[in-house]
């Protein structure tokens, strides 16, 4: 019982870190990426926050996934673990992700302007309500000349997913 909930555990964290959204109820890929470009410019947490896809939602896709099928009692147990390690591990990893996008912007005047999102490729989807994207923009005149990011359409609506990469060079190209 124990293994098995440690697998769970580990299993759900690098779900979590990996595919979790966040919440930005834009329509469009363009809508998404300038809201979280505002809330760069404006070193505003709290805005980048309000982005994030409801816990509520990625607890849902966690309990959905669950290989095995447990009790009531250890599924609810597992559940209060995936819960308490959203709250404590994933939010603080978005955190740290969005503050070295705002130190990287203000150490190097990064020009934000102009930009024009694009989708680079489309992931495996988790059915049709959530499908994921890899996204990107050029930066003109600056040293760094890419944003990239990831994103998930889930309802119709658009959510930022991932980490945000800002490099020198096209790291990645569109498949």
């Amino acid at each position: 019982m124990k293994y098995r909930k440690i697998i769970f555990t580990t299993c759900f964290l690098t779900l979590v870190l990996l595919y979790n959204p966040l919440y930005a109820q834009s329509k469009s890929k363009e809508v998404l990426g300038n809201s979280i470009v505002a809330s760069i410019l404006n070193n505003d947490w709290d805005s980048f926050k309000s982005l994030l896809l409801p816990k509520e939602v990625v607890l849902k896709f966690q309990e959905n996934n669950d290989p095995e099928n447990s009790d009531k009692q250890v599924r609810d147990s597992l559940m209060a673990e995936y819960e308490a390690a959203y709250d404590h591990m994933v939010i603080p990893r978005y955190e740290k992700n969005f503050q070295e996008i705002v130190n990287l912007n203000e150490a190097n005047d990064l020009d934000w302007s102009n930009l024009n999102f694009m989708i680079l490729y489309k992931a495996a989807s988790k059915g049709e309500e959530y499908i994921p994207f890899f996204i990107h923009t050029k930066l003109n005149n600056s040293d760094y000349n890419h944003f990239y990011f990831g994103a998930v359409r889930y309802n119709g609506e658009w959510y930022l997913s991932g980490n945000m990469e800002i490099t020198k060079d096209e790291k990645y190209a569109p498949n």
